[in-house]
């Protein structure tokens, strides 16, 4: 039997041992329809990605809207990062994890939202050991420097299926980029995740963007979905589709020559060097002045050093020519 469609939702939703592509309501019986025959196309509405045969579907009967979820999802925990940026300067992250769940309330359905989200809190540069803070605000209103995963389970036939969308567009959106993040949020979100559905299925997503990349941008697209353990099936015209069988397929490692976790060893390290970096730059200086000196005392001495042996040079010529003995010393 059919479960009901899901609240917000614009479709008849029919599952049935797994989750089956939402389709749309047919029209009426006598051919009439309530909507102008010619209607616009919605502005920045991707298109419907045409599905491969072995691909899962590309729709699941929510609970609840992904502004709902997002918007009721709580911050569980936060890891810190250092990334290392292309100008030599050291940036301090952290990565938020959020979390929020709906029941429904007809049937056995639970929609779960996982999300991390990167926000930016210092950068120091090495060189001097000056820094500047960040006032970033770690929230799910935005979909730079961050990823998703809508987690749906549900009973069906006696077992318990499950199926996950990847978010918050579908798309990877990093600034700066070539940093590693997106690589980075993908591994912890996966990890966390695997944890809790290893076996749900990743739904068929879109590479459609409306601001239509350049060939590198979509190379790069390509390869972070390829590396992250997505099937990826790209199209003319830079589209596509990705997917994935199950969440556990996907990777949990990221660069970490670019990006490393801040653990409390390296943390109560970083704090002692910014504390000492002052007393070492008054040690430099004193060194430095130290140094100076010394290099003045010494061409001094090597001033009287050439002067006394010349005196002794003399001293010697009058001595053989006049028959006169100097003494010396």
């Amino acid at each position: 039997m059919g479960l009901p469609a899901a609240r917000g939702n614009r479709y008849n939703v029919t599952v049935s041992r797994a989750f089956l592509p939402c389709r749309r309501a047919a029209p009426a019986h006598n051919g009439s329809s309530p909507f102008p025959s010619a209607m616009p196309d919605l502005p920045n509405a991707p298109p419907t990605p045409e599905l491969p045969a072995d691909a899962p579907p590309s729709s699941a009967p929510w609970v609840s809207t992904q502004t709902e979820m997002e918007a009721a999802a709580r911050p569980q925990r936060t890891r810190v990062f250092r990334v290392r940026m292309r100008t030599g300067h050291v940036r301090v992250a952290g990565v938020t994890y959020f979390h929020a769940t709906q029941a429904s309330t007809t049937d056995s359905r639970v929609e779960h939202l996982y999300r991390v989200q990167l926000s930016w809190l210092a950068e120091i540069d090495p060189r001097d050991g000056k820094s500047q803070r960040f006032a970033e605000r770690s929230s799910t209103g935005r979909a730079t420097n961050a990823l998703q995963f809508r987690v749906l389970e549900m009973a069906t036939d006696g077992r318990l299926v499950s199926a996950a969308r990847l978010g918050p567009k579908g798309q990877i959106l990093a600034e700066p980029t070539g940093l590693g993040l997106m690589s980075l949020l993908r591994a912890l979100l996966v990890e966390w995740v695997a944890a809790r559905h290893p076996d749900a299925t990743v739904l068929t997503g879109s590479l459609y963007q409306v601001d239509v990349p350049g060939e590198k941008e979509m190379e790069l697209r390509d390869a972070f979905f390829a590396r992250s353990g997505f099937t990826v099936r790209p199209t003319s015209g830079g589209g596509g589709t990705f997917f994935a069988r199950s969440v556990r397929e996907l990777k949990t490692t990221w660069n970490t020559d670019k990006v490393q976790e801040l653990t409390a060893p390296l943390l109560a390290e970083a704090v002692s060097a910014q504390i000492e970096a002052p007393l070492l730059r008054q040690q430099i200086a004193a060194l430095q002045d130290q140094l100076t000196l010394a290099i003045k005392e010494k061409r001094a001495t090597e001033v009287l050093s050439r002067v006394w042996l010349a005196i002794t040079v003399l001293a010697v010529i009058f001595g053989l020519v006049f028959g006169i003995q100097p003494r010396l010393g």
